[in-house]
């Protein structure tokens, strides 16, 4: 598994980020058309295909260059989740009860690993200093693009109405993370892995609380996933209340 070697907030870091912010604008500039309607169900479709295409080139690239399947890149990582988010909300019948846990988790656990893998790249920045040149850097490519897809997904489901954050979506987000580590962390005891840093902890900024303590270690990745979860969805809250009033105030001038 490939660790950092170039420097956080170093400027392959900041081109990578900057990169994926102008992707992330330019396709925004596209998708977000108020002229056009939302075929919600194609929608959830494409970000499907297209998280799957890259997982797919990602693993063949590996199995091809190590001569076998990496085993540590099975999808039990915390970037998987749509892998297994999407497909349930395209297959799912609309309205479903598990369905009001999928897409909460879908708009704010993804959004949220998305952010974290581009401000954090300990994992993904990979071996070089540099970006150049771009056929030493494949897998970092992959892994940017990827993760800025989660981060345009997520706020596509809230900016074309496929989700719609209710009352309580925060405990059905974090239920959904905690059934996805339980996964996670038995898989890591059978294979003796380190799938969503919850084993080893390698890359994770509380790595140092594992050297003392694995339970208060594992207690302190999910402590500090539920604050994250809340954290996002009380910010999402007030943008919307917020926009709303705007709203109410222009019709009310009118």
């Amino acid at each position: 598994m490939i660790f950092l070697s170039a420097p956080l907030f170093g400027s392959k870091h900041a081109i990578g980020v900057l990169a994926v912010i102008i992707l992330c604008v330019i396709a925004s500039l596209f998708v977000f058309n108020k002229k056009k309607s939302v075929n919600h169900h194609r929608s959830i479709l494409i970000f499907m295909v297209m998280f799957y295409i890259l997982e797919i080139v990602k693993l063949t690239y590996i199995t091809h260059s190590d001569g076998s399947f990496p085993i540590y890149q099975l999808p039990f990582h915390l970037c998987s989740f749509p892998l297994y988010l999407y497909p349930m909300m395209y297959f799912l019948k609309p309205g479903a009860f598990v369905e009001r846990f999928v897409k909460p988790a879908a708009y704010s656990v993804v959004m949220l690993a998305g952010i974290m893998a581009l401000a954090l790249p300990t994992n993904i920045l990979g071996e070089s200093v540099s970006w150049l040149p771009l056929k030493d850097n494949f897998l970092p490519i992959l892994s940017f693009i990827y993760h800025g897809l989660m981060i345009f997904s997520s706020v596509y489901l809230l900016r074309t109405g496929i989700y719609t954050v209710m009352k309580n979506d925060w405990y059905r987000a974090i239920l959904v993370s905690f059934g996805f580590a339980a996964i996670a962390m038995t898989v890591n005891q059978l294979l003796d892995k380190d799938f969503m840093l919850l084993h080893y902890g390698n890359g994770s900024p509380l790595q140092f609380i594992n050297d003392y303590s694995h339970f208060l270690y594992v207690v302190s990745m999910l402590g500090l996933a539920v604050i994250l979860i809340i954290l996002n969805f009380t910010i999402t809250h007030l943008i919307q209340t917020h926009t709303n009033r705007q709203k109410n105030n222009n019709v009310y001038a009118d």
